[in-house]
């Protein structure tokens, strides 16, 4: 992938993409770290050259109601895997379609709001 390719991709500036490969003095912030790294389709932890924390989809305990909501919604798998992977108190895990809904949509809100901030 081409350095303005991956600006375009993740919405940040060409100069400070080369900057931040260049510079061992370079200091992104970790929104910028995350866009790059989605861009690329990695963890911040990949790109970084860290270990990867990965969720195994084989070890993943998916409530029906969930299940459900993500053949309704047409969830990919990632998507699935995010939601699969809230650590609930004790009690209050999701026991409906439309709660699920409520809490996939509040997450897809909070994440647009980032991207009007950019």
């Amino acid at each position: 992938m081409s350095l303005s390719e991956l600006s375009d991709l993740s919405g940040v500036s060409r100069a400070y993409v080369f900057r931040i490969e260049t510079e061992s003095g370079a200091n992104p912030s970790l929104d910028v770290l995350t866009r790059i790294a989605g861009s690329l389709d990695m963890t911040v932890a990949e790109l970084l050259g860290k270990p990867a924390l990965r969720l195994d989809p084989d070890q993943i305990d998916v409530p029906p109601s969930l299940k459900a909501f993500a053949d309704e919604a047409g969830l990919t798998s990632r998507e699935l895997e995010t939601l699969a992977s809230i650590r609930w108190r004790a009690g209050e895990s999701p026991r409906s379609t439309q709660r699920w809904r409520f809490i996939w949509q509040s997450l897809k809100t909070s994440r647009s709001l980032d991207e009007e901030r950019r």
